[in-house]
C-alpha cells in the first residue's frame, strides 16, 4: 500500500520541480530583458537604461548586437506556446527598435524610450502558457521569423557598410 503513495509523491515532486524550472527560465529571460532595457536608473530623470542605449552609442554595431540578443527572447516564445501572432508582434518590436537604432542620433535618443525587450517580456508573460515541446510548425514559423529578422539585420549592416564606403569616396 505504501507504493502508490510514493509514486504519487514522486509525481507531485517532479511536477513541482518542472514548475520551478519554468519560473526560473522566465526569470532568466526577464533578467536578459532588464539587462538590455532598464539595468541602470539615471538619477533625477527617473529613466532606466540598459545595455541597448549604451551599446547603441557604438554606431551600428551596438544596435546589431542587442538585436541579436533580442532574438533569443523570440526563440524562447515558442517553448511557452505563445501564439504565432504574438511571436510576430515580438519580431516587429525588435525590427522597429533596430531600424530606429541604426539611424544616427535618432537611434540613440529612441533607445531611452523604445524598450522592445521589456515589451516582448510583457507579451510573453501575458500569452505564455505551460511549456511544452514545440511542434514542427512552431519551429518552421519561428525559424522563418528569426530568419527574416537576421536578413533585416544583415541588410542594415550592408546599408551602413555601403553608405560608409560611398561617403569615403566623397572625401
Amino acid at each position: 500500500m505504501a507504493r502508490p503513495d510514493s509514486m504519487i509523491e514522486a509525481y507531485e515532486s517532479s511536477r513541482r520541480i518542472e514548475r520551478h524550472d519554468e519560473g526560473a527560465d522566465m526569470e532568466s529571460l526577464d533578467r536578459l530583458a532588464r539587462l538590455l532595457d532598464d539595468f541602470i536608473r539615471i538619477p533625477f530623470l527617473n529613466i532606466r537604461v540598459g545595455l541597448d542605449p549604451i551599446l547603441g552609442l557604438v554606431p551600428w554595431v551596438g544596435d546589431t548586437l542587442t538585436a541579436l540578443f533580442s532574438l533569443y527572447l523570440i526563440g524562447s516564445a515558442v517553448q511557452y506556446r505563445a501564439p504565432k501572432v504574438i511571436v510576430m508582434r515580438m519580431a516587429m518590436n525588435v525590427a522597429f527598435d533596430y531600424l530606429l537604432g541604426i539611424i544616427p542620433f535618432v537611434g540613440d535618443a529612441s533607445d531611452f524610450f523604445v524598450k522592445s525587450n521589456r515589451w516582448n517580456m510583457n507579451l510573453l508573460r501575458r500569452y505564455a502558457q505551460k511549456r511544452r515541446r514545440p511542434s514542427l510548425s512552431d519551429y518552421l514559423f519561428v525559424t522563418a521569423v528569426i530568419g527574416t529578422l537576421v536578413l533585416l539585420i544583415a541588410g542594415g549592416v550592408a546599408l551602413v557598410f555601403y553608405s560608409l564606403k560611398a561617403a569615403g569616396r566623397l572625401w
